[in-house]
């Protein structure tokens, strides 16, 4: 693991390092097309078409994690995040009872879910705990609607009190920040 100094930097990659990850790159791509086709001749049993999306998803994500852990890139680890969620919430739509209305909650959540995998390999902890505060809660709330555990005006109230207390906590940090400058 890169510690937070390596993390900060851009250094350019080495020949060795970029060629790992465009051949991985590849081969992630060449399975993908692989497992489409034996979709789309019957052998595997799927449709191609229920396959596809959550396929491509997923090969994209996982093209992102391999150069994020090749690279040690953490802006690569997050957006891999951005395509392993919706190719989840595919795969659960495709072999489950759940709908699209029941996991909606999980698109919300994206940025936190990536910033929960980013800041455990940076380690930098506060700024993804503030990403995870203003998606995950909110995905969390919507939960309990898509879940049939509140209606829709608890998720309103719930989500106005919640805003009110970003308001509030972000008031109070601007003013102790002012207050520290005047000493």
């Amino acid at each position: 693991m890169a510690n937070n100094d390596e993390l900060d930097e851009l250094k350019e990659l080495g020949a060795g390092r970029r060629l790992v990850i465009n051949i991985s790159a590849a081969a992630i791509v060449l399975l993908a097309g692989l497992f489409l086709l034996l979709c789309g001749v019957g052998v595997l049993g799927v449709e191609m078409k229920k396959a596809v999306c959550g396929t491509l998803l997923f090969a994209v994500g996982l093209i992102f994690l391999v150069s994020a852990l090749v690279g040690k890139n953490s802006v690569s680890l997050w957006l891999s995040f951005c395509f392993f969620v919706p190719a989840l919430v595919e795969l659960l739509v495709k072999t489950t009872k759940a709908g699209y209305a029941e996991l909606y909650p999980l698109y919300i959540a994206i940025p936190a879910i990536a910033s929960l995998f980013t800041m455990l390999f940076t380690h930098e902890w506060l700024a993804h705990i503030t990403v995870f505060g203003v998606f995950g809660v909110p995905a969390g709330i919507f939960a309990l609607q898509s879940g049939g555990n509140v209606s829709w005006a608890i998720v309103g109230a719930a989500l106005v009190l919640y805003a009110g207390l970003i308001m509030l906590m972000l008031a109070l940090k601007r003013r102790k920040k002012e207050n520290e400058n005047e000493d």
